[in-house]
């Protein structure tokens, strides 16, 4: 589209601006009679038409803009989807009134990608506030919760001081019973909101310094037992001087623990290696943490094992989070196989400088 043809259209449609948002808000209270008392919907309409006029006729075209545009549209959340498609009609007619066809020839597949795209959008933007709307109730549901079980675990542990005055061996039993389970069911409600928030994509990370040695005695004494469970032996190896690490331990925990899981469920009867070492890349610290499962000889049952469905996509889960947190860590997470080993995951994660 050259700069004349550019100037006709839009000298053509801009007038034309305030019109076509007046179609658009009409056929939308049509849809939500709700909308005729919101005093935003004339100017909101109108800021998405003056800038999707503007997408139509730049050079070189791009569509993709229109997303954010259609992201910022929240009076489109309560419309049903048939609605929407009525919408992109008129809008596709609108654009082109008052055109001649041979603009209308060269202008139409834009007008088609600029509504597709902000029909993205606004599912896009639905979307994201619907969850934070979720995250919002559940937090505040949470306190709602946690509240009452904080005042009958809180008081239990009073009476068991003996604060209040002396009480009998049974009572003591009761009340504190009656504590352990008020501190379960707290465990239960973070557990709960800690799901939601990693399902959403909003892990909350608490970075603090822990000594490296230690979180892999950790890791093997509860990677033992997993691996076990499917015949798997464990071997670990830490190389030179590990020192500390100043990141959020429950995610170093949880991506070592998953990557154990995820290798163990590949096979049985095997040997599942842990790796660690520390090294300096391009003036940067980082450690790498290996793990890798020897190749068996399969038998048939084993390949079954693999073919489960439920384990594949149990494993595969494991393997999808501890990537995303490394991520979030600031490091990464990289797959192979050899002829020697049936998987390795290496995850670099990043170190303090050394004193």
């Amino acid at each position: 589209m050259n700069p004349e043809e550019q100037s006709q259209i839009y000298e053509t449609l801009y007038p034309r601006r305030h019109e076509i948002a007046n179609a658009w808000g009409a056929l939308m209270i049509t849809f939500n009679p709700t909308l005729a008392e919101a005093a935003d919907l004339h100017p909101k309409l109108l800021h998405a038409i003056e800038h999707l006029l503007k997408l139509l006729i730049a050079e070189p075209f791009d569509a993709r803009p229109a997303q954010a545009i259609g992201a910022m549209l929240d009076l489109l959340d309560n419309v049903q989807p048939e609605a929407l498609l009525q919408i992109d009609e008129l809008l596709a007619r609108e654009f082109v009134v008052g055109l001649a066809a041979e603009q209308i020839v060269l202008l139409y597949p834009r007008v088609t990608g600029l509504i597709g795209a902000l029909g993205m959008g606004c599912a896009i933007g639905k979307a994201e506030r619907a969850k934070t709307f979720d995250m919002n109730a559940m937090s505040v549901m949470g306190h709602d919760l946690k509240t009452p079980i904080n005042a009958i675990t809180g008081f239990s542990k009073v009476i068991l001081k003996g604060i209040d005055g002396p009480i009998t061996e049974f009572q003591q039993q009761d009340l504190t019973s009656i504590h352990d389970a008020g501190q379960k069911l707290l465990t239960m409600i973070d557990e709960i909101f800690r799901t939601a928030k990693t399902d959403a994509g909003k892990t909350n990370l608490y970075g603090d310094e822990f000594d490296v040695a230690a979180l892999i005695g950790d890791v093997l004494h509860v990677g033992q037992p997993i691996l076990a469970r499917y015949g798997q032996a464990m071997n670990v190896h830490c190389q030179g001087e590990l020192g500390s690490m100043n990141l959020d331990a429950s995610r170093v925990r949880w991506v070592l623990l998953g990557l154990l899981y995820y290798a163990a469920r590949r096979t049985t009867n095997s040997t599942v290696s842990l790796t660690v070492t520390r090294e300096t890349v391009q003036d940067t610290d980082w450690f790498f943490f290996t793990i890798s499962v020897a190749k068996p000889v399969q038998t048939p049952d084993e390949v079954d094992f693999w073919a489960d469905d439920k384990v594949q996509v149990d494993a595969d889960i494991a393997l999808i989070t501890s990537r995303r947190f490394c991520d979030e860590l600031g490091g990464n997470l990289t797959t192979e196989e050899n002829k020697d080993d049936l998987v390795r995951c290496v995850v670099r994660l990043p170190a303090p400088p050394a004193p």
